[in-house]
């Protein structure tokens, strides 16, 4: 349904008047039917009726006059013949616009503006092209106040005109000054039949009523512009589409005619010409209105004015260039009208029409709707121009902004999972078009497209190129994640290089240093002893030697804790089978597989191997009541490490204690995975992978 049908509902205490007013409009609709059919015959009659005074005089453009009548006489058309042929032409475009106001009162007639426009194409209907059925009924034998009374009948039409410009398609004004296009257009037509030569506008200068007209004419398209703009559902813009459309055509047509008349005077163009121009220039202007509120949506008017521009500026070229063929081809070989000068202008047509064709099509395109049907050049530029990106923040960005670009897209956003954050370029009017980023079969963020009018859908076309355009930046934010991840590891790094430092610089500066210097006062005290007392100084001498030894037991776990000794004593295997053998008992059995030999391993994942073994080993020990444990190493592109036990599992819900998050805190800080599998039947199986470099 249209928007005419979807304003305002009329309130219930005015409906009696709405009922009234579709009563008058039947009424003024017959009886100017009825006038429409007597002033058929008094048009054809007035169209053989010669006019000796200038044309302007006449009282309508369509009388005959002597240059007229000579121009029909070369071309060996009776005044007849011409006559018939033009009241024939203008009674069908008059009929047409009779449909579409009968059209309208009868799906549309619940609303007043569409009322008036209806009343406004039968308006058109019974006057005919430029009132020439009104001007033609000074041929009939109507009363003069009959007459007179038809006269304000049809002389308004313009002022409906500019009432339906003004109002359509919803019926309302815009602000408070959307009324004023409407005073204009209603003092251009005093100024147009006013007797006074100072106020009659057809007595102005070129300048003077150029600046007028424009006056008049700009505010009725700045009004609509503004309402397009800041008011128009998507619908309503399709509506004023249709309805631009149909006034654009007349405009072509005239500056067409123009460019072909030239600066022949108007009474020396050829009547038919004249006659089929002033008809056929007002049709799309009330076909269009039909369409925009009865069947707006029965074709897509986009395309229509796409197809329009393409081949109207296609004809037009190919016009041009056929003419410059012909003519210079002409001179070259003087002699004009040569046939074989007219095939090869067609020829060169012929080979012009297809390229031509698709430039004027791929360029009108990118206008409208930006590189869409380009996916594949659009996503080859797309790359080229993020492989030059030098960070992908940067690179995000960019893409962002060329997709906004390209498609001439208002708004375009890429919006990360993990952390919120919205890259977006231009502003969002209403709801966008959300396209999901995967990578991995994993959703790491969305693309946000806005359509370029609110209200709006994207079509498919839009869709793939963004569907394309959603798989380049998953890649790119993926890379962004990767990048931010890599810096909090290097910052975590940092940190933990820092902690560690200063743990040892607190266990040597409160432990050692102390103890140290203890043992130092202590010797000191012995060797003062020693003369005079040797008994105190052997006792100094053995708390310095039990002093030494606690330090030295300090030393070994501060070492111990930083790489554990076993690795540089026995290497990996020989310290996995020792814990092994410190863990076995009676009650629990524990197999060690290992290669015979190993690759050189880096120093970090030697300590991470033997410390997961160690701490799975002490879980097994301490809480699965196992009888065996099979532990197993193999090194084959990556190390992987099994210890399996037949205990009970781990019990349901469990949280992790603080071996297995050791473990887990181990295989994150080389890259590694881990998988914890635990029946109560089967016991618990942990499978770890590091990477060996």
């Amino acid at each position: 349904m249209s928007s005419a049908s979807q304003a305002t509902p009329t309130p219930a205490h005015n409906q009696r008047w709405l009922r009234w007013a579709r009563r008058i409009w039947l009424l003024l609709a017959g009886f100017l039917f009825l006038i429409f059919l007597l002033a058929i015959p008094a048009t054809y009659e007035m169209l053989q009726t010669p006019c000796l005074l200038e044309s302007r005089d006449c009282g309508s453009w369509a009388y005959p006059t002597p240059e007229s009548m000579a121009i029909l006489e070369q071309s060996n058309i009776s005044l007849q013949a011409a006559a018939l042929y033009l009241v024939g032409l203008f009674t069908t475009v008059s009929v047409v616009f009779w449909i579409v106001g009968l059209l309208i009162y009868h799906y549309r007639r619940d609303q007043w503006f569409t009322l008036v426009v209806a009343h406004l194409m039968i308006l058109n209907g019974v006057g005919g092209s430029s009132l020439v059925f009104t001007s033609g009924l000074i041929f009939t034998d109507l009363p003069d106040w009959l007459g007179i009374t038809v006269g304000l009948l049809t002389v308004p039409m313009y002022q409906f005109l500019s009432l339906f410009f003004l109002l359509f398609p919803n019926g309302r004004f815009y602000g408070r000054w959307g009324f004023i296009p409407f005073i204009l257009i209603c003092l251009n037509t005093f100024f147009w039949v006013v007797p006074n030569p100072v106020l009659n506008i057809q007595y102005w200068s070129p300048t003077a009523s150029g600046i007028w007209l424009t006056i008049v004419f700009g505010s009725h398209l700045l009004v609509q512009i503004i309402r397009y703009r800041n008011m128009y559902t998507h619908s309503e813009r399709q509506q004023t589409k249709w309805v631009i459309f149909g006034f654009s055509v007349p405009v072509v047509m005239l500056f067409i005619s123009g460019v072909l008349v030239g600066d022949t005077p108007a009474h020396q163009v050829h009547p038919i010409l004249n006659g089929t121009l002033a008809s056929m220039v007002y049709l799309p202007i009330g076909l269009s209105i039909g369409i925009g509120i009865l069947r707006y949506r029965l074709w897509d008017i986009d395309v229509i004015i796409n197809r329009t521009l393409v081949f109207g500026a296609l004809t037009g070229i190919l016009i041009a260039v056929y003419a410059l063929v012909v003519t210079s081809l002409s001179q070259l070989l003087h002699d004009e009208g040569s046939f074989v000068v007219s095939l090869l202008g067609a020829g060169i047509i012929a080979v012009l029409f297809q390229p031509l064709r698709q430039q004027l099509q791929t360029a009108i395109n990118r206008l409208m709707f930006g590189r869409r049907d380009e996916p594949l050049a659009v996503m080859t530029e797309l790359g080229i121009s993020l492989e030059k990106m030098l960070s992908p923040d940067a690179a995000l960005l960019h893409l962002v902004e060329t997709t906004a670009k390209t498609l001439r897209l208002p708004y375009v956003a890429v919006e990360r999972v993990d952390t919120s954050e919205r890259v977006a370029v231009g502003s969002l009017w209403g709801v966008p078009m959300s396209f999901p980023l995967v990578y991995q079969a994993q959703i790491i963020g969305n693309l946000f497209a806005a359509s370029r009018s609110p209200g709006e859908t994207l079509n498919a076309a839009d869709r793939l190129v963004l569907e394309n355009v959603a798989r380049q930046a998953s890649a790119v934010v993926h890379a962004a994640r990767l990048t931010r991840d890599l810096q909090a590891s290097r910052q975590e790094i940092l940190t933990t290089r820092e902690e560690e430092r200063r743990r040892l610089r607190r266990d040597l500066h409160d432990g050692l240093g102390p103890a140290l210097a203890t043992l130092t006062l202590q010797a000191e005290a012995a060797r003062e002893w020693l003369p005079t007392n040797p008994g105190k100084s052997d006792a100094l001498l053995n708390e310095i030697i039990a002093g030494s030894q606690s330090t030295l037991s300090e030393i070994r776990r501060i070492v111990y804790a930083l790489r554990p000794p076993a690795l540089d004593d026995l290497g990996l295997l020989s310290a996995v089978q020792e814990q092994a053998r410190k863990f076995s008992s009676s009650e629990l059995k524990i197999v060690v597989e290992t290669p015979e030999d190993l690759p050189i391993l880096p120093a970090a994942v030697e300590v991470a191997t033997y410390r997961i073994i160690q701490e799975a080993l002490t879980n097994v020990s301490r809480h699965a009541r196992a009888q065996t444990c099979k532990v197993s190493l193999s090194v084959n592109g990556h190390v992987d490490i099994t210890v399996e036990d037949d205990g009970i599992g781990i019990s349901t819900p469990h949280h992790s204690g603080v071996g297995l998050k050791s473990i887990y805190e181990r295989v994150d800080e080389l890259g590694g995975s881990c998988q914890i599998e635990s029946n109560p039947e089967l016991g618990t199986c942990i499978k770890v992978s590091l990477p060996r470099q």
